[in-house]
């Protein structure tokens, strides 16, 4: 049965309609008598109006235009805040802060607002205020929520939870007609009630492990205390001080839940009542049970260990029980201490005489129990929670009204379906569904209902929906949520881009579409008879052609309701980047260019160039922009080794031309490796025998050398060519192999071009005079490079705006004298600063590098007997001005 309403205060009961049904859909509650508050929008403003097309963004901004009558209506979201209360309602038109879907799903944090945060005050104010109602809201500010010198306030299913909150709900000063009804209060500081408060309810209430005594009241008249339950805690439940007249605590369980309970040093007795407030004060129908070192009852000074020993001293409590209440199912996260059917003796057995609001904390109105025998008259049931039979959670699925998803543009209408079990076997009542758009409930005895929103949704475009079941009794099941993604209308697009990854002829697609409905598989048609399915979670595709060509590629895209189809011609190509890594005619180039330590390469293969780009700096000890002389060589095994002098010092770090990584930079100067050199070098040269690298480092005139052996992992010492080949002071060199020699090819001071032979296989250095026999072009030799096709050393020459080459062959034991390599390419280069020769084959690939710092590139085919032109290849690969270059056939 229903219970008494106290003191002249009501709260609406959720369950006042049942029974009969509302419509099936709703529109959103905007009208004059609501104030819409969301700050998860991005068109909220706090200069109004308030409505839900453009809400406020504070909850303040809503309270201080707020009327009499008005509810400000608080969509989820975090509020960091403290609302600070300044204007009344009327005792028939209340003012109202309503946050959360209490009707459907009270105390789901998703649905509740939080209001304030550990550096606020407060979450609510109140200071001389009258007709105040603020319900449905999660209090996380650091002294919870303020009543101060206000009256006829209602403060009504709410949440404070476990914080860094030092109280939860104060009300102090001359406050009287205070109703605190179905709150929860988990791991918090209990309600405190100062002096010279009256006419106080607190009802329905679950405190849940609270820090402190559960309620304290101190000088307060006309205290009602009813319906609470206070558990896992030795603070104690209830505590009346003071000159407190005409005290009532009914129907409250205050048990302690945990027999050995360490969270405090020294436990509480469960109800205390002062000596001043004892002669008025009535106490009956609790259920209690102390912790270990506690009473249950403290009354005028004396305790009493029990509810029999406490009847006969006081004449108090005839009905209280002592039960051992197991709330252990109850958590921190899950904190309801809900009763069992093993607490028997707490269920129907409530004083119906007592103060109240008429239901339990989730709104359920006292139901007869089938197998429990009603006491006193009574079908409530003792403490927050009323037993019923519902059982579990409410069951919902949520789908679109013409898709199987929730999701979907404005106006966009989904079908709620809801189901329940009952353990009692009672039959439903009615489904209460909350669409989460601000629009009233829906409470109907359908199980489905179908709801249209009309407005995209908030955070991300989400609405949340909470259901709950309710059966013939008023019993209700755990609430449940579900959503509906709700979007703006805009049109279906879909696209893709193809980028060449792989070779050779591998492609990735990256696929992008954008639709208001989800998204279902689609697929690609690549164009050469090969259709792919493309799962929704797949934002690229990768596929492999078999040649080169023009593919008319189309990807449709889907979506739950439609779908849309987009082709475009794809040009499949070689991507210089990735040729220049494969076997064959390649090349690759090392570079000290105005924009740092480079690498290029060409395949000619393929007829293509790769750009300049920068070396990795991985371990790299010197600035690239130190860079002095660059030298670069390809050995056996497949491995580009990058070579360079740098602040007197050689480096090196090798690149893999199987799959294009890099090494980090090693020392080749360094003690671990040939060791230091007497000087900086002015230039350093390269040339490579099987897996063996030579070195050259030219040092004040000299010609030193170290070999790098891959297949031993190790380093020669620095070796003096110079002593041990007779060679003369150099200013340049080059290097180059012929089978198991080394030849070591210098630019004397005095202009005459020296071949310095070291030969492998018997140990020996030999040196020539290639000049006194060949005589020199005709202007002076600036920089010389060599190169070997078989038997014959190519040394290639510049000499002002020319180019020259001259051969040995060393199988038929002669030179060939200097040719004019620019009569045959053209005079198309100006000056050359740097030359560079590699041999692919029977060709002979010159390089050559302008005092402009351009690099050019002509090619000598010795089968046909011609020479190319220049080529520009700065222009071709878009390359910065060159400082120094080195090439190596790869």
């Amino acid at each position: 049965m229903r219970l008494r309403h106290a003191l002249g205060l009501t709260v609406a009961a959720a369950t006042a309609a049942l029974g009969l049904p509302g419509p099936a859909t709703a529109a959103p509650a905007d009208t004059a008598t609501t104030l819409h508050v969301n700050r998860n929008v991005y068109y909220c403003s706090d200069q109004g109006p308030g409505t839900v097309a453009q809400p406020f963004c504070t909850i303040s901004a809503a309270a201080d235009v707020v009327e009499p009558g008005q509810t400000v209506l608080v969509w989820p979201a975090d509020y960091p805040e403290q609302v600070m209360i300044k204007r009344s309602g009327t005792p028939e038109k209340p003012i109202t802060f309503l946050g959360g879907s209490v009707d459907t799903a009270p105390f789901v944090d998703s649905g509740m607002p939080s209001v304030g945060g550990p550096k606020v005050p407060s979450s609510f104010a109140l200071v001389d205020v009258h007709d105040v109602v603020i319900r449905g809201f999660r209090s996380s500010a650091a002294n919870g929520l303020q009543v101060n010198r206000s009256s006829r306030v209602v403060v009504d299913q709410n949440r404070f939870m476990f914080s860094d909150q030092r109280e939860s709900l104060r009300i102090v000063g001359a406050s009287d007609h205070i109703t605190v009804s179905r709150n929860s209060f988990n791991l918090v500081y209990g309600l405190v009630v100062e002096s010279g408060a009256h006419d106080i309810l607190v009802t329905g209430n679950d405190f849940n492990r609270p820090q402190s005594t559960g309620l304290t009241a101190t000088d307060v008249a006309d205290l009602a205390v009813t319906n609470n339950t206070f558990a896992l805690s030795c603070y104690g439940g209830v505590r009346v001080d003071g000159d407190s007249p005409r005290a009532v605590v009914k129907n409250n369980i205050a048990v302690d839940g945990t027999p050995s309970s360490t969270s405090c040093t020294t436990p509480q007795d469960g109800i205390g009542v002062s000596a001043q407030a004892a002669p008025t004060a009535s106490v009956d129908h609790n259920v209690v049970h102390a912790p270990t070192g506690a009473r249950p009852y403290a009354w005028a000074g004396t305790r009493y260990a029990s509810p029999a020993a406490f009847a006969t001293a006081t004449g108090q409590g005839a009905h209280d029980l002592d039960l051992a209440i197991d709330y252990s199912s109850s958590t921190p996260m899950n904190p309801f201490n809900k009763l069992t059917v093993a607490a028997a003796g707490a269920i129907d057995s409530a004083d119906p005489t007592a103060p109240g609001v008429g239901t339990d904390l989730t709104g359920q109105p006292a139901i007869d129990h089938p197998q429990v025998a009603n006491t006193g008259g009574s079908t409530r049931d003792r403490g927050a929670h009323e037993l019923s039979g519902m059982s579990g959670r409410t069951m919902l699925e949520v789908n679109g009204k013409d898709v199987p998803s929730p999701t979907g543009p404005t106006p966009f209408t989904v079908a709620a379906r809801v189901g329940f079990q009952n353990t009692w076997g009672t039959a439903p009542a009615a489904y209460l569904v909350d669409f989460g758009d601000g629009s009233d409930p829906v409470r109907t005895t359908d199980p489905v209902v179908q709801h249209t929103y009309t407005l995209p949704g908030s955070s991300s475009q989400y609405f949340r929906i909470t259901a709950v079941a309710v059966d013939a009794t008023g019993g209700r099941a755990e609430p449940a949520t579900g959503s509906a993604m709700v979007n703006p209308d805009f049109p279906f697009s879909a696209g893709f881009t193809a980028t060449n990854v792989g070779w050779p002829y591998t492609y990735q697609f990256k696929l992008r579409a954008m639709s208001p409905y989800v998204r279902t598989p689609g697929t690609i048609d690549f164009g050469d008879g090969t259709v792919q399915a493309v799962p929704t979670s797949e934002d690229f595709v990768t596929h492999s052609y078999a040649a080169p060509g023009t593919y008319t590629v189309s990807f449709t895209a889907r979506d739950q309701a439609r779908e849309k189809t987009v082709t475009e011609d794809v040009q499949v190509t070689v991507t210089p980047s990735l040729a220049v890594l494969k076997p064959g005619e390649r090349v690759q180039a090392l570079a000290a260019t105005s924009s740092g330590l480079m690498n290029s390469g060409a395949h000619y293969g393929y007829g293509v160039w790769a750009p300049f780009t920068s070396v990795p700096a991985g371990g790299r000890p010197f600035s690239e922009y130190a860079v002095t002389s660059a030298a670069i060589g390809t050995t056996a095994d497949g491995v580009a080794h990058n070579v360079v002098a740098a602040d007197g010092r050689v480096y090196i770090a090798d690149r893999r031309m199987a799959d294009g990584t890099w090494s980090t930079w090693g020392e080749i100067t360094g003690n671990g490796a040939a060791g230091p050199l007497p000087g900086g070098p002015a230039q350093i040269a390269t040339a490579v025998m099987g897996r063996k690298l030579h070195v050259l480092a030219l040092v004040g005139g000299r010609v030193l050398q170290a070999t790098g052996d891959w297949n031993t992992g190790t380093w020669s010492r620095w070796g003096d060519v110079t002593a041990a080949a007779g060679l003369p002071q150099a200013t340049r060199i080059a290097a180059a192999t012929v089978g198991n020699s080394l030849h070591v090819v210098a630019l004397g001071a005095n202009g005459h071009v020296y071949d310095a032979d070291g030969n492998y296989d018997r140990g020996t250095w030999n040196t020539g005079d290639p000049t006194s026999i060949l005589s020199r072009p005709g202007k002076p030799i600036t920089d010389l490079s060599a190169a070997s096709i078989g038997s014959t050393l190519h040394i290639v020459a510049a000499a002002g705006d020319g180019i020259h080459q001259a051969s040995a062959d060393y199988a038929a034991g002669r030179w060939n004298g200097w040719g004019d390599i620019t009569a045959a390419t053209g005079p198309d280069v100006g000056n050359v600063k740097r030359v560079s020769a590699v041999t692919i084959g029977n060709r002979l690939h010159v390089y050559a590098l302008s005092e402009g710092g351009l690099l050019y590139n002509a090619t000598g085919d010795y089968d046909r007997g011609t020479w190319s032109g220049w080529g520009n290849v700065s222009s071709a690969v878009l390359g910065p001005m060159l400082n120094e270059i080195a090439f190596t056939a790869s």
